[in-house]
């Protein structure tokens, strides 16, 4: 039988196509508000501000299945985040900790066909406003997010799941890692490759990349996708800033875990402006490295640029909040990235933090800008959910970038 050169041409294409492909979830945001007074001792320690003492923070999810048949769960989207963690059905073993996890879906290795045996022994600490530390053991089976089956994903079977002061952890059972690198756990001892970087090595994905739409209230509904763009993104449209792995987290354990991940970039200042490029009013004024996260709640800054991006909306306390009818008087925020010195604007209905304060009955927008005193002048900052609710983001491990389009109202 002759094959022309041309047909061996379009069977190789059709078969390199075969072995990756372009998978869709949906995103919810939940937003979590904590009245900070129950943190201190007693009340003299403390000047109650009213509804000021409530802090909010947004917790974005997604769909995810473990095990054949597969074990529904609910898992946090993390671009900060490796390796993935299950509750088990022996988590119920011990009755003073069951009731930590009977809030969950139990894993039960012994119902899934696809599960294969590790048992070594592991512990770690999901850092996180919604963290939580575990004990467990090795246990592989096949992840399913969306249609793709992730195949001898190795994960946590936790045995022991406790979570932290503020962890609101009904609303989530696990968290999709997509972390470009192997994250850093001081306290844990589990360092599994990230669902992102086994769907690379597994070649499941047209392109190695995926694309975040964060949701910019809880009413509204975001969308990941793997291994390709949106439909209505395309890459003329989008600015490119190449990683930058250039600084060094001078051993401080909290900018290592935050700059192991692998996503971070370069950016030349932020300023806000009532249209801008011009008349800005000056943020961040020096190049500093931006972690960017979809798992941190907050635009977190040193503490002087803090100071100032909250002063410019008319703010004299750091998360404090205005009322939303008034977003259309106050400034955008345009951040500069790169060598290239290309920008992003956020309108306030991006960078401010809408949400019903159901003690208050209240419709508020809360400041996203965050103090970063407490951590040290490292040359980082955090460029968290408030920044990617204003736009699409790709995250390209081959081209080695992470590339911002406005995303309209």
């Amino acid at each position: 039988m002759y094959f022309s050169p041309f047909s061996v041409v379009v069977v190789s294409s059709i078969l390199a196509l075969a072995k990756g492909g372009v998978f869709r979830l949906p995103i919810t945001r939940t937003t979590i508000g904590w009245d900070i007074r129950f943190f201190y001792e007693s009340s003299h320690k403390y000047s109650y501000r009213g509804d000021g003492d409530i802090i909010f923070w947004s917790t974005y999810t997604t769909p995810v299945s473990i095990g054949n048949p597969p074990l529904n769960l609910d898992a946090i989207v993390d671009t900060s985040w490796g390796p993935i963690f299950i509750p088990s059905v022996n988590c119920t073993y011990d009755d003073y900790e069951k009731d930590y996890c009977l809030v969950h879906p139990l894993y039960n290795s012994s119902l899934s066909s696809t599960y294969r045996e590790n048992l070594t022994a592991t512990k770690l600490a999901y850092w996180s406003y919604s963290g939580v530390y575990t004990n467990g053991n090795i246990s592989l089976d096949s992840l399913h997010v969306a249609d793709l089956e992730i195949k001898d994903q190795e994960f946590e079977e936790v045995t022991w799941w406790r979570p932290g002061y503020l962890t609101r952890d009904d609303i989530f059972d696990t968290v999709l890692g997509l972390a470009l690198h192997r994250t850093f756990d001081e306290w844990g001892n589990f360092g599994a490759p990230s669902p992102f970087q086994n769907m690379v090595d597994q070649e499941r994905l047209n392109e190695n990349l995926f694309t975040l739409q964060l949701p910019r209230t809880d009413h509204e509904r975001g969308e990941i996708t793997l291994g390709g763009l949106p439909e209505n993104v395309t890459r003329n449209k989008l600015i490119e800033v190449p990683l930058d792995h250039s600084k060094d987290s001078s051993n401080d354990r909290f900018w290592d875990f935050y700059t192991s991940n692998g996503w971070q970039v370069s950016i030349q200042n932020m300023s806000m402006c009532h249209g801008c490029p011009y008349a800005t009013r000056p943020i961040l004024t020096e190049e500093h490295t931006a972690i960017i996260s979809s798992s941190h709640p907050y635009i977190s800054l040193p503490g002087e640029a803090a100071r100032r991006a909250n002063e410019y909306i008319g703010l004299e306390e750091i998360m404090d909040w205005v009322d939303c009818e008034d977003r259309s008087s106050l400034p955008d925020l345009m951040f500069t990235f790169g060598s290239k010195g290309e920008s992003i604007t956020l309108t306030p209905w991006d960078y401010l933090i809408e949400v019903y304060d159901d003690l208050y009955e209240q419709l508020k927008c809360v400041s996203a800008f965050e103090d970063l005193e407490g951590y040290g002048e490292q040359g980082f900052i955090i460029l968290g959910a408030p920044f990617l609710n204003g736009v699409y983001s790709v995250w390209d491990a081959n081209r080695q970038s992470i590339s911002f389009r406005n995303r309209p109202m």
